[in-house]
């Protein structure tokens, strides 16, 4: 597939091979502006106590669809490339396969536990399936794109993308390490598939796995920011 129909396939450009040093020309700017924005809103939400909490949640939805929105109205709709199903099978699978070692080994070590809320658990597992995918098309359709639009730079791009990942999840000493190497493998994986919904569901098994294999009292409900440290047993 040339670069050309990659391109109308995906909806995003391609990894630019003339590696320019960073940039901020032809409207870049206001990239960089969606991006910093969006993450000041993020950190500040998990970092705010409740109820305010809540209208900050909805004021950052608020800004990442008006910023898509934007995307769409400077560049088209954004057609996401569909995997062959062996693709999409083997993320899927390594998504189970990880979550099935965490779980046999939490067994193992004697720290299986049930998952937290008054939710029945498949309804829990169901909420929290959708939010990782969500998670997911926000770290990679609204970050990584824009940050390998902005740098030029794919690898870059998808560090960039996981490291901010890795600092909303702080200061969790499970979630933060494993979102930025996760994050980073998952942009990877983007960056060559330009597809979010398997990325989701094994980004949603592996979080499940280890909401029930860690220790509450060390992953506190797999909760970040203020929520992490006003947690009480």
């Amino acid at each position: 597939m040339s670069e050309r129909s990659f391109v109308l396939a995906t909806g995003f450009p391609a990894e630019q091979r003339n590696r320019q040093p960073f940039s901020l020309g032809n409207g870049k700017w206001i990239m960089l502006l969606e991006v910093a924005v969006g993450f000041l809103l993020i950190m500040v939400t998990v970092w705010t106590p409740r109820p305010l909490q809540t209208r900050l949640f909805w004021i950052s939805a608020a800004w990442l669809a008006a910023c898509t929105a934007l995307n769409i109205w400077r560049s088209g709709i954004p057609r996401f490339r569909v995997p062959s199903l062996k693709a999409a099978s083997w993320m899927v699978g390594a998504g189970v396969v990880l979550a099935a070692g965490l779980i046999t080994l939490a067994a193992a070590a004697g720290t299986l536990h049930g998952l937290f809320g008054a939710q029945d658990p498949l309804r829990h597992a169901g909420g929290y399936m959708i939010w990782a995918i969500i998670q997911q098309y926000i770290q990679q359709a609204f970050f990584f794109t824009r940050f390998e639009q902005l740098t030029r730079n794919g690898v870059l791009a998808g560090l960039l993308s996981a490291l901010l990942f890795g600092v909303v999840h702080l200061p969790n000493p499970v979630l933060a390490p494993v979102t930025f190497l996760g994050g980073w493998l998952l942009s990877e994986l983007f960056r060559r598939y330009r597809t979010v919904l398997p990325l989701g569901i094994g980004h949603g098994l592996v979080g499940i796995a280890i909401a029930l294999s860690v220790p509450d009292h060390i992953q506190h409900h797999m909760r970040v920011g203020l929520g992490y440290l006003r947690y009480i047993s």
